[in-house]
């Protein structure tokens, strides 16, 4: 901007000298010499300065019928401040979420048979039905909430700092039914000792009656802090004038304006399904009236640690703007599982006794299993936003993140089982179930509505 203001006054220099050269109007007089003796230019009378009115308000200084300075606009002025960046040096922003993600996939986990099928193959699939389980679940809109706090480095707003916060609710998946054998309650399974579908059974008239229940939930959070440096403004101005008080930069129709954010982003997913039973044996035997409490626990998390680069790209138009960030995290994820299994064997007669495993937890596959591995994760967001005054502006955005390798509890899930290592342990067994390792992928989108305060 200095370089234009240097060219243009170089400019007028050379047209007011051109001009006396040539004799325009302005004349020299010797009538009246100054007291030192020296003669000196009559000023020109055709130029008329106008004089600011008196009223009490801030007037532009006119040069003939040419306005020196810039009209402002209607609408939200930023005078004295950068070039298409708010007032304030510091913001908080806080937004409420709702936000979906594609949750976790089950496999067949209780099933039931039509009242008077044989014990041998109630609850056997695929004949028998599932009543919980071969489904998505954890995939519905939730709530959330994000804070956002930042602050410019310098006054044209070129450097700043911004970090963040961002955490979507639980999201719970559940099933429980108790049943004295109507209607038939079964687990379903592969029998990898005996080459066909089995089961085992949870309720049956006259053999077992018992609860089953399953719980399942998953968890997401994000934060970060980056450095953001502007990289360009619209090329009517300098990043750095106040386009109200500068007569070469007149008020825009729009502006826009591109930064570019630099920093550390942390991510963490986080579910897990614990399948229980609480069995009690009815038919007549050396077993009747044994209690069986069984407990299947899946867990996993997964960890991103990593730095973050992304775009964004700001357009305003009186009080309205229009953003669009993109974003790209690269890292390291830490996947980590934990499986446990337990049962509780309650005999008529003598006292509980705990063993190890249940029946897809046992010890061919219970344990931490982790592993690290390099991740991209990139994120868009679209917001309109609209300016109250110079410190309040409303938010309404959409944002997506894809994280392209995670690991759900639900899939560690083998339903591939050896009888011989359900409690209790018989030897020799195959190792079944064992610990798939599969991964997958995670996404998650929504609105966002907020409000930001600027200072």
């Amino acid at each position: 901007m200095a370089v234009k203001s240097i060219l243009v006054w170089c400019a007028g220099v050379l047209v007011v000298g051109g001009t006396l050269l040539l004799g325009g109007k302005t004349s020299w007089g010797a009538d009246a010499p100054p007291a030192n003796g020296q003669l000196q230019p009559i000023p020109d009378q055709s130029a008329t300065i106008v004089p600011p009115a008196d009223n009490g308000q801030s007037q532009p200084y006119l040069l003939g019928d040419e306005p020196l300075l810039a009209e402002e606009d209607e609408g939200v002025e930023f005078c004295g401040f950068p070039c298409c960046s708010p007032p304030g040096r510091y913001w908080l922003r806080v937004d409420y979420l709702m936000w979906w993600s594609n949750g976790m996939r089950l496999p067949p986990l209780v099933t039931t048979s039509p009242l008077g099928t044989a014990v041998a193959d109630a609850g056997v699939l695929p004949n028998a039905t599932v009543l919980y389980g071969n489904q998505t679940i954890c995939n519905e809109d939730r709530s959330g909430f994000r804070t956002t706090f930042g602050v410019w480095l310098d006054n044209c707003h070129t450097w700043g700092v911004e970090s963040d916060y961002l955490e979507l609710g639980r999201e719970a998946g559940h099933y429980n039914q108790y049943s004295t054998g109507d209607p038939i309650l079964a687990r379903p399974f592969y029998d990898v000792q005996n080459i066909q579908q089995n089961r085992e059974l949870v309720a049956y008239s006259g053999v077992t009656e018992g609860t089953i229940s399953v719980d399942a939930k998953d968890y997401f959070l994000s934060t970060g802090v980056a450095l953001i440096y502007n990289l360009c403004c619209n090329d009517w101005c300098d990043p750095c004038v106040d386009p109200c008080n500068d007569p070469y930069c007149p008020p825009l129709l729009f502006c826009c304006r591109t930064d570019l954010i630099v920093g550390y982003r942390y991510y963490t997913y986080s579910d897990y399904i614990v399948i229980g039973e609480d069995v009690r044996i009815t038919e007549v035997g050396p077993t009747q009236n044994w209690r069986f409490q069984v407990e299947d626990s899946f867990r996993a998390r997964n960890d991103f640690h990593g730095s973050e680069i992304g775009l964004r790209n700001k357009l305003h138009r009186g009080r309205w703007s229009l953003e669009i960030l993109t974003k790209i995290a690269l890292g390291r994820t830490r996947q980590a599982v934990t499986i446990d299994g337990q049962t509780i064997v309650t005999p008529a007669a003598a006292a509980a006794e705990i063993r190890d495993g249940g029946v897809l937890a046992v010890r061919s596959n219970e344990g931490t299993y982790t592993r690290d591995s390099f991740t991209m994760i990139p994120q868009l967001g679209v917001e309109l936003g609209y300016q109250f005054n110079d410190n309040w502006r409303a938010r309404l955005g959409y944002n997506i993140l894809y994280w392209g390798y995670v690991i759900h509890a639900a899939e560690q899930i083998d339903l591939n089982v050896d009888p011989r290592n359900i409690p209790v342990v018989q030897d020799p067994a195959l190792p079944f179930p064992a610990f798939p390792g599969k991964t997958s992928s995670f996404w998650a989108q929504g609105l966002n509505v907020g409000l930001e305060f600027r200072f």
